[in-house]
């Protein structure tokens, strides 16, 4: 029952971030993974379609090919997770099929960063800490516009006298 909430979340969280969506940016990662089965590299290629608001609340959609390597066989999984937050931090969460099977997914993403875990159907679990190669764009700065008593605005623009037109002056 609580994986079937847990797909149902997911799936929910995919749809709604990607339809929000409105930059996409490629990038590529190294994960450490550690689990009751195995521990180890693993690397990451994937794309993310995210819009950031003007006051930098986040929301995406995330797909991701992470592919072990090392001694032994190469293993593999595929992911596709909805990430909502800020541009500094987002929680991320979703699904996956991988060589255990199907799982759930979620942790946290930020700058250049990201931390989680993996917890399949079948009863295993690995974490993840890794490093990647996606810088978010932060939303443009916006100069405050100031209403004088009289209902002149002032500021607001990038001229050096701030709003002063042609008939005023510095004095």
């Amino acid at each position: 029952m609580m994986m079937r909430k847990l797909t149902i979340a997911a799936a929910l969280a995919c749809m709604a971030s990607g339809a929000l969506a409105d930059d996409t940016k490629g990038f590529v990662g190294l994960n450490y993974v550690f689990g009751a089965r195995s521990s180890g590299f693993e690397g990451v290629l994937g794309a993310m379609r995210y819009d950031v608001d003007a006051d930098g609340d986040t929301n995406g959609a995330k797909l991701s090919l992470h592919l072990g390597f090392g001694q032994g066989p190469v293993t593999g999984k595929i992911k596709l997770t909805g990430l909502t937050g800020n541009d500094d931090v987002m929680g991320e969460l979703g699904m996956g099929y991988g060589s255990q099977g199907f799982f759930g997914t979620g942790g946290l993403w930020g700058q250049h960063w990201n931390v989680g875990g993996d917890l399949y159907f079948n009863g295993d679990w690995s974490g993840y800490v890794g490093l990647h190669s996606l810088e978010l764009d932060r939303p443009a700065s916006v100069s405050p516009v100031i209403t004088e008593p009289d209902g002149e605005e002032t500021g607001g623009d990038d001229s050096p006298n701030g709003s002063l037109g042609d008939d005023e002056g510095p004095f």
